[in-house]
């Protein structure tokens, strides 16, 4: 079962990691367990939302790969969508790093699960 989950990343005491409070539909039960188990420890939260990250990662795959041979017939179009997920791969990677060797996971996560979300809506059945 899919759950909604807002995810608030808290980070310890001399961090300074942005907190992330966005939703998607399609965020994992198991992931959801995972933080209610980790309660404030960041170090599990990292963890959990490092689980995570893989299969929203898979997704985002996934439906990128169907919207790409959607438009197998159209060359310029599978151009322009290989740029857009090039960009928001570098402005994600952008967005989510807290210093210059530290990324919040947490923010991968969410923005990686609304880009999957996106793709998927395009995705004709």
């Amino acid at each position: 079962m899919k759950s909604i989950l807002a995810l608030t990343v808290l980070v310890a005491a001399g961090t300074a990691a942005p907190a992330v409070a966005q939703t998607s539909p399609n965020l994992s039960g198991a992931f959801s367990a995972c933080i209610g188990r980790a309660g404030t420890n960041t170090v599990q939260r990292n963890i959990c939302a490092q689980r995570e990250v893989g299969s929203q990662d898979d997704r985002l795959n996934k439906a990128y790969q169907r919207v790409m041979r959607q438009l197998a017939a159209t060359p310029a179009k599978k151009l322009a969508l290989r740029d857009e997920e090039r960009r928001w791969i570098a402005e994600r990677d952008y967005t989510c790093k807290v210093n210059g060797n530290t990324v919040d996971n947490g923010c991968v996560v969410i923005k990686t699960a609304a880009r999957a979300d996106a793709l998927e809506s395009q995705v004709r059945f």
